[in-house]
């Protein structure tokens, strides 16, 4: 009788397993990533600042996030029509063309000699639009590049670790710029490195890449042309559509790995809505505190992306994800009740950063079981429940926020669903199959 192993490959194994053009692409993306999220990293902490400047109340911050979930609802159909049609490339620039637009089109309200509150949630609502399309796009190239759950963690990873380094970037330096130079300089370096980042992605997506427009006819989310049967493909697309929906909301299928994925991201959002009025108390000159307590999480995030994208500790991590979640939120927890402590609270939440490694897991475990539904199609549906949710869960915070402290809010948002995320993916656990062993054949 054979004899068969599971081994684990090293990180270096795992990128080596990516082909020569695959590995070429691969590198771009994290460029473009670093790239772009940094400066919307940059652009989301200078809305929260103005809107806490314009209208003086901490509530504010909440609803600037709950404007910006309208879009995920709103464009789901057109979200998903577009990354079947255009390469997943063009969708990603084009997406930050727009969010360019939005950046210069507030810098130069604001140096007219100021903006207005629903100038704000309109620019966020534009900046939400085009960040709508951006999502599906990458993690549908993600999934097209990967062809196992190992591989998919490792990229997820990677890619946590350019977010982070961008956090890094759009935060530290968000701080500085917005207590040195003022709001209206900070947007008009973020409208310049967008315009920097554009010229950068053509070059190599599209000049040394040669990404074509439109996906090739047959590829994964396209419909070939020339069908003698034209209604008949469309009622294709609509049962295809409608098993998109079944399969990653259906509590007997994927239900409880989307909903521990909701739970989890919604937490991230309404922490973020929070995060600047919990550090600094609406004081501008004190968001340096802020910016570095995120940029001391994404260092950590950095590190810890890079530990978990393979290796012994990447499986350990993935077979334990629940767990990681789990005490990540209860750390988060311990920073929340120690924000009066600058120093402290900016350690504790370098921590949390260090166990963020969970969050990649959990995504990655999530995505990988989407895979049969279509990734971009699976991210699609679940922003059009992730806007609602969000949208939901920002009015309720910026509720509770008229009659109760922002340290109140945050505490009982993380202890509700972000303690409920890791309990749910644990739960999505016991009842779901295992998933076969990788085999190698030996060598």
């Amino acid at each position: 009788m054979g004899h068969t192993s599971v081994r684990t490959r090293s990180r270096s194994e795992i990128w080596q397993g990516f082909e020569a053009t695959e590995r070429r692409e691969v590198g771009t993306v994290i460029v473009s990533t670093l790239q772009s999220q940094s400066t919307s990293a940059l652009l989301l902490l200078l809305l929260s600042l103005l809107a806490l400047r314009v209208t003086g109340s901490p509530a504010s911050a909440p609803l600037v996030v709950a404007v910006g979930a309208l879009p995920a609802l709103l464009l789901v159909r057109a979200v998903r029509i577009v990354n079947q049609l255009v390469d997943h490339r063009w969708v990603m620039l084009l997406s930050d063309a727009g969010a360019f637009v939005v950046a210069l089109t507030l810098w130069q309200l604001v140096r007219a000699g100021g903006v207005h509150t629903w100038q704000i949630y309109a620019g966020m609502f534009l900046f939400a639009a085009f960040g709508a399309f951006y999502l599906p796009a990458m993690r549908g190239w993600v999934a097209g590049q990967t062809t196992g759950l190992e591989q998919l963690t490792w990229l997820n990873a990677m890619l946590a670790v350019a977010t982070q380094a961008a956090v890094v970037v759009g935060w530290a330096l968000g701080g500085v710029l917005a207590s040195s130079i003022g709001i209206e300089g900070s947007l008009g370096l973020c409208a310049l490195s967008y315009a920097v980042g554009l010229v950068l992605q053509f070059v190599v997506f599209v000049v040394i890449n040669g990404a074509s427009f439109r996906k090739p006819a047959g590829a994964p989310g396209t419909v070939a042309s020339g069908t003698a049967e034209p209604h008949a493909a469309a009622a294709d697309r609509a049962s295809a559509a409608t098993g998109v929906w079944r399969d990653v909301f259906s509590p007997r299928r994927l239900g409880l790995f989307t909903a521990a994925l909701l739970l989890m991201e919604l937490t991230h959002t309404l922490g973020f809505s929070m995060f600047v009025p919990l550090l600094t108390g609406g004081a501008a000159d004190r968001s340096w505190i802020a910016g570095t307590a995120n940029a001391c999480f994404a260092l950590a995030a950095m590190i810890s992306g890079v530990l978990v994208s393979g290796g012994a500790l990447g499986q350990w991590t993935r077979a334990r994800a629940p767990q990681v979640v789990l005490v990540g939120f209860c750390v988060q927890i311990v920073f929340g009740l120690s924000v009066a402590h600058p120093v402290w609270a900016i350690g504790l939440y370098a921590v949390v950063g260090l166990l963020s490694g969970g969050d990649a897991a959990l995504q990655s475990e999530v995505q990988d079981r989407w895979r049969p539904a279509g990734s971009s199609q699976a991210f699609a549906v679940f922003g059009a429940v992730q806007g609602p949710a969000q949208l939901v869960g920002s009015l309720a915070v910026a509720a509770l926020l008229t009659c109760l402290s922002v340290g109140t809010v945050y505490l009982g948002t993380v202890v509700v669903l972000g303690l409920g995320s890791g309990l749910v993916l644990m739960l999505a656990r016991a009842r779901a199959e295992a998933p076969p062993p990788r085999v190698e054949a030996p060598v």
